[in-house]
């Protein structure tokens, strides 16, 4: 049969002293650094996801049509809409 491979188990630092109980200072020791995405998702503020039924896109679609017929900036439409630039084009390309 073949043996069962022993594991070590990694030991934290300790952080108290057994016989004293005090703490002891540990410079090696460093605080976790965030990522750079989570500390981008943390500057922004959290938006609200929301799914559209087929009839909400399609009066949003509507809308966009309306807009750029009339020679409105994306950026404008988007605002008066509450939609991203982004999904103002795709509305545009779908139409």
């Amino acid at each position: 049969m073949a043996r069962k491979a022993k594991t070590k188990v990694v030991a934290r630092t300790p952080t108290k002293s057994k016989k004293t109980k005090k703490a002891i200072a540990v410079k090696s020791v460093k605080p976790a650094r965030k990522s750079v995405a989570k500390k981008v998702a943390a500057k922004r503020p959290a938006r609200k996801v929301t799914r559209r039924g087929a009839a909400d896109v399609a009066k949003l679609r509507r809308a966009v049509i309306a807009g750029s017929r009339a020679k409105k900036p994306a950026e404008t439409i988007a605002k008066e809409l509450g939609i991203s630039k982004a999904y103002v084009y795709a509305l545009k390309r779908k139409a």
